[in-house]
């Protein structure tokens, strides 16, 4: 009965909400849901505010802007936005800052927008970040899930360690209160100032570091060999620890080079040595007799009585990343001694760092080392790696570029060899100039030093050729991705010995060896800047 009472009252009472009556006339209209409106708040600055920038947001559906506050605050108002979205503000200097809203359901949200979130919104892109904003499509936004954000966060923070100690911190969303007027900035904002301070110093532009956060994956390596302080006459010549490597004498030596008083210290016997910059050269530092020479990854190439050496930042790489597929160019003593002789070299290391096969090769065929010759990698405590074989030792250095790709040189008591990935080369543009110190290494070990520059000519893409015109007059004509993927071949012409030459990663460096047993050399060249 009670079960009845309660339907019958129910039925009375939307009776009475709908009038009482049967006329569809008086019946009410439906109601419109409300639609819902996403905020995404957050503070742009640089270490100082942005005040009276523009912010722009975009979202998987929905957009909108607002204008920031005195103190750089903002809150952007979105009806109907789906996330996850984008943020954008440019500078006064013209520098656009990016930052992201990850995937989600909420409807409120915090995205700072600072040369660190710009950094974490590369990492993410994996590319240009303005490019990431302008399209914005369903790719762009698959990668805007909870963990890819955050693991780009914890890279960020990786690769600025001993620059910006980020640990506890998130740039994305912590609260940043901007120095203003009287106001000064809280904990967040003088991490601003920390990172603006390290560019400086080391003369590397926020949008520089930013394409070497995306292009190198996160990989901290890269990165944190370009944010050290440089010299005042040479970008790329930069304070830290280094690897001097002799090439043809067997000798490793580890330094820490102060590249603003222009010193080295050599960390073993305490030794200082200074520089002297060169009055029209850039990276160029000491006389004719003892040079060093300065690429643009920071490799450096160095001449003493004769001798050379290669200088290289030092790195800290996982064994694991030395695995996989390599080929390099040699210039090495026959077990039993005698004179150096040029070699090309294929081998594949796997992830224990063991070479599973290796070869010596020529301009068209390959003879692979027996078993029991292949060497074992390990880590040396030193820095860099130890390689054993049956007949001894050797140290190899391995150094990343921002761009993340990797070139290894290896020393041992019979010579030396520089290796890198075999990845195809692209033909050069026509007009494209090489300018460059070129350091030909005879057989005996001894170097010889000239400057050059170079002109490309001509280019045919279908033959995978091309011609260059040197600024004396001579000219070289080269075969892309020959004898194989990542080198190049030049046949003998006037004045022009014939060669296989290599580009080594994105160093700077380009490294060359004859083919004719007649004439003997190894060459190297650093790029002017």
């Amino acid at each position: 009965m009670k079960i009845k009472f309660l339907i019958s009252a129910i039925a009375a009472a939307a009776l009475t909400a709908c009038g009482g009556g049967s006329s569809d006339t008086e019946s009410s209209a439906p109601s419109t849901p409300k639609t819902p409106t996403t905020t995404i708040a957050g503070t742009a600055a640089v270490g100082a505010a942005l005040p009276n920038a523009t912010v722009q947001a975009k979202c998987a559906n929905g957009s909108g802007t607002a204008t920031t506050a005195a103190d750089g605050t903002f809150t952007i108002s979105i009806a109907d936005a789906t996330r996850p979205c984008v943020l954008s503000v440019v500078t006064p200097d013209g520098t656009t800052l990016h930052s992201v809203v990850e995937a989600g359901t909420g409807t409120a949200a915090t995205a700072n927008i600072t040369p660190l979130t710009e950094l974490i919104t590369a990492s993410i892109a994996g590319g240009s970040t303005r490019d990431f904003f302008s399209s914005f499509d369903a790719q762009a936004q698959a990668k805007l899930t909870t963990d890819v954000v955050s693991t780009a966060v914890a890279s960020l923070k990786l690769i600025l360690t001993g620059t910006v100690d980020l640990a506890g911190v998130d740039p994305l969303k912590d609260t940043l209160v901007a120095a203003h007027g009287n106001t000064p900035g809280n904990a967040l904002d003088q991490k601003l100032d920390t990172l603006g301070a390290a560019l400086t110093a080391s003369q590397t532009s926020l949008s520089d570091l930013s394409t070497a956060v995306a292009s190198n994956s996160g990989s901290e390596a890269g990165m944190q060999t370009i944010l050290q302080p440089a010299s005042a006459t040479c970008a790329t010549f930069r304070s830290g620890k280094y690897q001097k490597a002799d090439l043809t004498a067997n000798n490793v030596q580890r330094f820490t080079v102060d590249a603003v008083k222009l010193t080295r210290t050599n960390d073993t016997t305490g030794a200082v040595e200074q520089f002297q910059a060169n009055d029209t050269e850039a990276c160029r530092f000491g006389n004719a007799d003892a040079r060093l020479l300065v690429s643009k990854s920071g490799i450096s190439l160095e001449r003493r009585a004769g001798a050379s050496s290669l200088v290289i930042p030092d790195q800290t790489i996982p064994l694991s990343e030395i695995a996989g597929d390599w080929v390099a160019l040699g210039f090495e003593r026959p077990d039993g001694g005698g004179t150096l002789a040029p070699g090309l070299i294929k081998f594949t290391v796997d992830s224990a760092g063991k070479f599973v096969s290796a070869a010596d090769c020529g301009l068209s065929a390959c003879s692979p080392w027996p078993a029991g010759d292949l060497p074992a990698v390990s880590v040396n405590a030193d820095g860099g790696f130890n390689l054993k074989d049956s007949t001894g030792s050797a140290r190899a250095f391995a150094f990343k570029g921002v761009d993340g790709s990797i070139a290894v040189v290896i020393v041992h008591q019979g010579g030396f060899m520089i290796a890198k990935r075999p990845t195809p080369r692209a033909l050069p543009a026509v007009g494209a100039v090489s300018s460059y110190w070129d350091a030909v290494i005879n057989l005996n070990g001894g170097t010889d030093i000239s400057e050059y520059s170079n002109t490309v000519t001509a280019v045919d893409t279908a033959a995978n050729t091309y011609t260059r015109q040197r600024n004396d007059g001579r000219i070289d004509f080269w075969r892309n991705n020959v004898p194989s993927n990542g080198l190049r071949y030049r046949p003998a012409a006037p004045n022009a010995a014939e060669v296989i030459g290599m580009n080594v990663a994105n160093t700077g460096m380009t490294v060359a060896i004859s083919v004719n047993p007649a004439n003997s050399f190894y060459d190297i060249s650093i790029d002017r800047p």
